[in-house]
Formats: C-alpha cells, sequence, structure tokens
C-alpha cells in the first residue's frame, strides 16, 4: 500500500477518533473532519488525524477511502448532499450499525457519481461516547462486517477490508440484510433486555425501597445492566432503521421468558436447574471461541 493513500475520517465520536488513534504510524495519510472546530483542532494536536480544514468538501475531494464514523440519519445524509464532491473512482464506508439502509443509499447517490460504496459495521464499542472516550485499542481483535453486493467493485471491496486488517481486526462479508438479522440477534436485543432489566430493578416510586435496591445491586447488575448506560438517541436510531428484524428477536426472546416463567411458576426445579447447564454451555462455547480469536 502506498504510503500517501488518503483516508478520511468524518466523525470523531467514540469510533471515529479511535480510529484515528488505531491508524497511527500506519500506511495511511489520515485526512480528518467533524463539525466543531475546536474538536478538529484537539484531533490534530493529539495525532488522532494527519490533516484537517474548515471544509469538508475539501477533505473529500483529497480522499482515497471515506469512513463515515457518523449516527445513521447523518451517514446517509451526507452521502447524498456530498456525493459529487468525492473523486470518480474514491470507496466510501461508514461504521452504522445496520447496513440495508444505508448501502441502498450509498448505491443509490454515489454510484451514479461513479464513487464505490462498501457497508461497514465494526463489532466494536462501548457505552461511552464522545472524542474523549475514544482509545487506540477499541477495534483490536474485532470483528467488522463488510457488505458485498452485485454492484460493489472487487477492488473497493478489497480498500475497505485492507483497511480493518491493517489494525488487526477479523473482516468477514456478509450481505445487508443477512447482517441486519445477524446484529438484531447479537447486539441490538442485549440493548433491549438490559434496558428492561434496568427499568424492572431500578423504577421504583418508594424512595426507601429503591435506597435498597441501590444498596443490593452489586456487580452482577452492574454487568448485565451496563449497556443501558448508552445514548437513547442512537439507540433509538438504529433499532428504527432495523425494526422488522429487531422485533421478530423481541417474539422469540419473549417465547423463552414466557417458557423460564413457567417453569419457575410450576416450581419445576429440575427443569430450571437444566436451562441454567444449557446456558452456562452455550455461553462457555462462545467464550471459548472469542478466546481462541
Amino acid at each position: 500500500m502506498n504510503k500517501t493513500e488518503n483516508i478520511a475520517i468524518i466523525g470523531f465520536g467514540l469510533l471515529g477518533a479511535s480510529l484515528g488513534m488505531a491508524l497511527r504510524g500506519g500506511n495511511y495519510h489520515r485526512l480528518g473532519w467533524t463539525r466543531r472546530e475546536e474538536v478538529r483542532s484537539w484531533a490534530l494536536e493529539n495525532d488522532v488525524i494527519d490533516e484537517t480544514c474548515d471544509d469538508i468538501k475539501n477533505v473529500l475531494a483529497k480522499a482515497d477511502l471515506t469512513i463515515l464514523c457518523l449516527p445513521i440519519p447523518r451517514i446517509m445524509e451526507y452521502i447524498e448532499t456530498y456525493a459529487a464532491c468525492w473523486k470518480p473512482g474514491a470507496v466510501v464506508s461508514d461504521i452504522g450499525s445496520v447496513k440495508e439502509v444505508i448501502v441502498n443509499c450509498g448505491e443509490k447517490f454515489l454510484t451514479p457519481q461513479g464513487v464505490n460504496f462498501i457497508g461497514g459495521h465494526p463489532m466494536a464499542g462501548t457505552e461511552n461516547s464522545g472524542p474523549d472516550a475514544a482509545f487506540s485499542t477499541l477495534y483490536a481483535k474485532a470483528e467488522v462486517f463488510v457488505t458485498k453486493t452485485a454492484n460493489c467493485s472487487p477492488d473497493a471491496l478489497n480498500s475497505v477490508k485492507g483497511l480493518w486488517e491493517s489494525i488487526g481486526t477479523k473482516v468477514v462479508e456478509l450481505e445487508a440484510c443477512k447482517h441486519d438479522d445477524l446484529v438484531a440477534h447479537t447486539s441490538h436485543i442485549s440493548h433491549i433486555m438490559a434496558l428492561a432489566l434496568t427499568e424492572a430493578v431500578l423504577d421504583c416510586d418508594d424512595p426507601d425501597t429503591l435506597a435498597l435496591r441501590y444498596s443490593g445491586c452489586a456487580t452482577g447488575f452492574r454487568d448485565t445492566s451496563r449497556i443501558s448506560s448508552s445514548s437513547p438517541s442512537m439507540w433509538r436510531e438504529i433499532i428504527e432503521n432495523n425494526q422488522s428484524a429487531v422485533f421478530e428477536v423481541v417474539k422469540e426472546l419473549s417465547k423463552r421468558y414466557k417458557n423460564l416463567s413457567e417453569i419457575i411458576e410450576n416450581k419445576d426445579y429440575d427443569q430450571l436447574e437444566a436451562e441454567f447447564a444449557k446456558g452456562k454451555k452455550l455461553r462457555d462455547d462462545w467464550m471459548k471461541y472469542k478466546n481462541n480469536g
């Protein structure tokens, strides 16, 4: 890879700023832009990027590869608004948590301009947000989904894959619709569950009872409720743009929960222990997969 290949990172939240940090000393010249001038200055001063300017159009015009690290509605807004700013042959990708609506938007507005769009989604993040939460190893050993469509250029696909592989991630090619069904099962439902748990335990009007629950909640509650501290607006946008897949998983979860409720109601503790054993094995097998890389 040519050292002078220009990558533009648009947006310096947790994911965008962490990407710039992960690319330090690598094979890219890091361009970057965000709306707030003080954040652009911070990114330069902290070696998150190598170059910026006031006008996003100038950044996009220089970019060989652009990663839109923005909320889902803004990703689609920027694709449509700035479609004519990228040079023909440039590659544009994103980090959005849903893919079908974004890929459709990218191909609709960028393909006529001779610009390649490849959807991307790194399975990385924390409950925190903003540039102050960024760190260089956020993506270490993460899996990254990239969308391969009938319209995409093999060279463009390889460009996006090469970027993510350069910072130590594992890249998986997946159709956009299959991606959205997958993450509804593996990510989005976890946030629904954490929300329900947090409300069931802490949404209490009696101050004395709430004080007791505060003192009674320990590491188990902390760990299982952690992601309910994520951005409410972000999760509204994610689920709004993946509603049908998420709703199907919520229905599946309801069936599982109803089964456990009936087991407890019937005092069938042998069956309850069997369910706990099943859950333990399922999670232990997954942990082995993760620990073995």
